[in-house]
């Protein structure tokens, strides 16, 4: 009886890029993925790769598009979904960061006022609240760092992976709010009904990887 095909979502850019590579180490074809590629699906072997905006990987998940994902914790975090997190995969590594002008003196106490620019409000709010700080949230979706050059932010929570973007645009590091990595998540029932095939792909994967 042949393997039923497994849909994973894996959010697109750099994971996309070096899960593939993996996948290609695994014996499946090297050209998923490509990078002058306008594709977003891929049909390989008993594997369907959903090629999606990294915040939109855990939805699909968590209501059945797709039976398993890749994508960075700090998008699960965000997401809050109910799916499973198997395992962490050290590919994608990067930190969530609280910065601000490299000129503004900046320290957290309780009870403060401050507005931060940022794309992971819920992350965002739930780090100031441990610090007894309700943050004003100025919803971002690109260009953060922009916010405290132009006043419309105190400071920006973003994620970095060098920190070499955040001082080439005059903004310095405050504190390290999580370390974040690729995991892979997987849909509850598909955990169940898929159990071996996803096993299968993941085992794979990670053994290339070298976990």
């Amino acid at each position: 009886m042949q393997n039923k095909r497994v849909k994973i979502a894996i959010s697109k850019g750099r994971i996309l890029n070096e899960v593939c590579a993996y996948l290609a180490k695994a014996g499946y074809p090297n050209n998923i993925g490509e990078k002058n590629s306008r594709e977003l699906v891929f049909n390989v072997k008993n594997l369907q790769i959903l090629a999606c905006k990294p915040s939109d990987v855990p939805k699909y998940v968590e209501l059945g598009a797709a039976d398993c994902g890749i994508v960075g914790s700090d998008c699960i975090s965000e997401a809050e979904c109910d799916i499973y997190e198997p395992i962490s995969l050290p590919i994608g590594k990067c930190k969530m960061v609280l910065a601000c002008s490299k000129n503004k003196k900046l320290k957290l106490k309780s009870g403060m006022s401050i507005k931060i620019g940022t794309k992971y409000p819920k992350i965002t709010r739930a780090f100031f609240l441990k610090q007894s700080i309700t943050p004003e949230i100025v919803f971002l979706n690109g260009s953060v760092e922009l916010a405290p050059l132009t006043g419309l932010a105190d400071a920006i929570v973003d994620i970095t992976e060098t920190g070499s973007t955040i001082k080439e645009n005059n903004l310095k590091i405050i504190e390290t709010i999580m370390e974040i990595s690729a995991k892979v998540v997987v849909n509850k029932t598909s955990f169940r009904t898929l159990n071996k095939e996803i096993e299968t792909i993941i085992s794979a994967l990670t053994k290339k990887i070298k976990i």
